[in-house]
């Protein structure tokens, strides 16, 4: 895989939805350290406007953005064109976790907002975002699905649900969209040491230990990691590639899902 360089976004606008912490606050660092100007959009609008002031080199700014509105969607990429002159780069990355309920516990409450953020969430920006790059011919989608968009897991209905419609949306994207010079990919991280996994675990509804002792690399995934990998999709390196889902996991889906916990490495010195 080619190597992103300093600089290389310099002149693109990109914008990152979900971006005020966690794996999408990463996404925007990576592309402003990459010299990309970048909306910050999150539900949370003061806390988009914190982490874009974060951003290096005054390259952030920040939106308050509920991606299940489809008149928020049109309406913030109408302002980050009308102040940054255009927009080239999409990544959709907005998400929640409701881990836990089995399908008979699942509320319609529970099931619907998940659908609305993390399925026509996507879709809304997808839409919103595709007019611009069809019109000039030029643009690239990163949309952020999941191990668990084709590897299933027990308790995890909606969102996988949702994380496997992203799949199939970025491959219709990029077939539409090839002829109009546009790109879609898609990322499917596995776990992710993020504020979101951090309450999971604290509220008891994943097991921290058990899933460091069945990823091969024995670790959580950094979302500097996920950011680097966004910034090599988006780049001229990553030219020829569209239509892709590139699973980012340390090696967790390689692993049955009643497989027992791997042994660690051993001893360096054994």
């Amino acid at each position: 895989m080619g190597t992103a360089h300093v600089g290389e976004l310099e002149g693109r606008v990109a914008l990152v939805t979900g971006a005020a912490r966690g794996i999408g606050a990463s996404i925007a660092d990576a592309l402003a350290q990459a010299g990309a100007r970048v909306a910050v959009t999150d539900v949370d609008g003061d806390a988009a406007q914190a982490t874009a002031a974060a951003l290096p080199d005054g390259r952030g700014t920040g939106y308050r953005l509920d991606v299940a509105s489809s008149a928020e969607a049109d309406a913030v990429v109408d302002a980050v064109v009308a102040e940054h002159g255009g927009l080239d780069i999409l990544v959709n990355n907005a998400g929640i976790s409701l881990v836990g309920p089995s399908i008979v516990e699942t509320s319609d409450e529970h099931w619907q907002r998940t659908l609305d953020v993390m399925q026509t969430g996507v879709f809304h920006c997808l839409r919103a975002a595709g007019r611009r790059f069809i019109e000039q011919r030029s643009g690239v989608c990163v949309n952020i699905s999941s191990i668990r968009g084709f590897s299933p897991r027990a308790g995890r209905l909606s969102y996988s649900t949702t994380k496997a419609a992203v799949i199939m949306m970025t491959k219709i994207a990029a077939l539409e969209w090839a002829p109009y010079g546009v790109r879609c990919n898609a990322i499917a991280p596995g776990v992710q040491r993020t504020p979101m996994w951090d309450e999971d675990v604290a509220l008891g509804v994943v097991d921290e230990e058990r899933v460091l002792a069945t990823t091969p690399l024995h670790r959580l995934g950094d979302p500097a990691e996920i950011g680097g990998l966004v910034r090599y999709l988006v780049s001229d390196a990553a030219s020829f590639i569209t239509g892709e889902v590139i699973t980012i996991d340390g090696g967790l889906t390689l692993v049955p899902p009643d497989g027992e916990a791997l042994p660690a490495a051993p001893d360096a010195e054994a």
